[in-house]
């Protein structure tokens, strides 16, 4: 027996990305407490029948755009490994205007993590692995010893996102730029000191 194809799903499957681009374009501008599937659907011009056929539920839809952004959220994906200065780089791309936007739907997705949103908990306790690891990747290629590696990394994205959060709450520029700037020289500070680093 031939299984029935839905022709409503097959019409709008090359659209699901451009759907959820969307949807992850609408919880940029608003954040995630004002989506919901009929406004995605008006957003991208498909019924919300359809946009219910590719995601079912609105808490799916929430899932995979959350993922998404935790994903793009102090992301380099073109930065390589031994990039000279990866931590101003980033710094940079996270504090211009897309970057912001990101930064401050990451800080509401970390506030319903930590108020027991299960499922947005469990998707920013990876992504913060991940980009620990990625930082202490990098600080292995300069020399660190891999047991100091992890709790340097740890440290960093911390101190980062702290400064990310204090930026897009207050807008001091200066004061959060120049406290970013000081984390910096001491991480050189510190790293300059490792056993085989400089003289």
């Amino acid at each position: 027996m031939t299984e029935r194809v839905d022709g409503r799903k097959l019409r709008y499957v090359h659209r699901r990305g451009e759907m959820l681009r969307a949807a992850t374009e609408h919880a940029l501008d608003h954040g995630l407490e004002d989506l919901t599937l009929r406004k995605v659907a008006q957003a991208v011009g498909v019924s919300h029948a359809t946009l219910v056929h590719h995601f079912t539920t609105k808490e799916q839809l929430i899932t995979e755009i959350v993922e998404g952004v935790l994903a793009e959220t102090l992301a380099v994906p073109d930065l390589p490994l031994d990039h000279p200065d990866p931590l101003r780089e980033v710094w940079r791309r996270a504090t211009g205007a897309e970057g912001r936007r990101h930064i401050k739907l990451f800080a509401a997705i970390i506030a319903q993590a930590v108020y027991g949103d299960p499922v947005l908990r469990k998707a920013v306790a990876s992504s913060m692995r991940q980009r620990t690891q990625l930082i202490a990747d990098g600080l292995v290629l300069r020399g660190c010893p891999r047991t100091s590696a992890q709790p340097i990394a740890t440290s960093v994205l911390a101190t980062v996102r702290g400064l990310l959060v204090d930026l897009i709450t207050t807008g001091d520029e200066e004061r959060v730029n120049a406290a970013f700037e000081d984390a910096v020289t001491e991480l050189e500070r510190r790293l300059a000191e490792l056993p085989g680093q400089g003289a």
